[in-house]
Parts: C-alpha cells; structure tokens; sequence
C-alpha cells in the first residue's frame, strides 16, 4: 500500500508457490535500453529477484524500479542481517517518472528520478520497453518447448540489444541536442 494504491507487483515473500515452471521474466536494463541481465521468475514478482540483479550490477549509481519505496526497507533489512550484501546500500534509489505518479506525494517527492541529483533525464522506463518487446516475442514461442523458448527469447533480447547499439550514436545525440537545448532555454 503506498497511499490509495494497493501493490501487487512485488513483494517480501510470494504467498504461494507456482504451480507453473515460471512465472515471467525480471530483467535489468541500462539507462540506454540495453538489456543487462534478465533471470526466470519461479515465484512471482518477489525482492528477492531485484536483489539479485542489484548485487550482480553493484557497479551501477542508481537503481529504478516501479516499488522502491517498499524494496529500499526490505533490501536494508535483509543487508542488516546479511552482512556481505551491505554494499547494496550504496546504491542510490529512485522510482521511474511514470510510476512516481501513481505513488503518494511524499512517495514522489522522496525517490521520483526527477528529484534525485545525478539521474539526469532518464524516463526509468526502459524496462517496461523491453518488458512489452519481449512479450511479444514471447507470444511466438508459447506453444515451443521449454528450452527452445528460453532460447529464442535469448536470441530476442540478443536482437533487441543489437538494435539498440546500431541506433546508440543517434539516440546520443538525440539527448545531447535536447540537453544544450533545456540548458539555453534556462540561461
């Protein structure tokens, strides 16, 4: 519950075990869009997974997600108790732009990307950009056999990080117009 929202996209502990092999999955993308690591769900969306992936991008300054306003306490909690996962801590947090709106204000004022020094003009989105290409793709590999699916959506995301390379000069550029551009209007 953050303010008049109800939350069902993750949580401490899943209430039940899946009676699927898998459940989707959890990826972490670069502020690019460039797919950095994705791992199967067999559990629903748990803190567990983004832990995961935090600690294998430790190099990372910042991380976005569409909860970190429940994740931060429990990823505290849990490096408290565990002490080789502290340097999780110094990760800095923020909530992406969109999903700011949806939370409280006190929510949107604390982790909104917009108000953390350092995050510059990323949406925090590119994982729901990923998250609908892979979906689809995922749609032409549903009735494949499990392996054979875990590879073509290996092969996807192997495409979709080409793409993403190919279109990085112009993307850049694209930003850096858009930047001198906010930073005449300003002076």
């Amino acid at each position: 519950m953050c303010g008049e929202t109800h939350w069902s996209a993750a949580r401490e502990t899943s209430r039940q075990s899946s009676k699927l092999d898998e459940e989707g999955v959890e990826v972490a993308v670069c502020r690019h869009g460039f797919l950095l690591k994705g791992l199967n769900m067999y559990r629903g969306e748990i803190f567990a997974y983004p832990m995961f992936l935090q600690k294998s991008l430790q190099s990372a300054k910042f991380l976005a997600m569409d909860v970190t306003c429940r994740y931060v306490p429990y990823m505290n909690k849990v490096s408290e108790a565990l002490t080789h996962l502290k340097p999780l801590q110094e990760m800095r947090h923020c909530l992406s732009v969109m999903h700011a709106k949806a939370h409280n204000t006190k929510c949107e004022i604390l982790w909104s990307a917009r108000n953390q020094e350092g995050v510059g003009t990323t949406l925090g989105e590119e994982v729901e950009q990923i998250n609908s290409y892979l979906s689809r793709c995922a749609l032409t590999t549903k009735y494949m056999a499990k392996s054979v699916r875990i590879d073509m959506l290996t092969v996807h995301a192997m495409g979709w990080n080409q793409r993403k390379e190919d279109g990085l000069h112009i993307a850049l550029s694209s930003r850096f117009k858009k930047t001198v551009e906010k930073t005449c209007e300003v002076f």
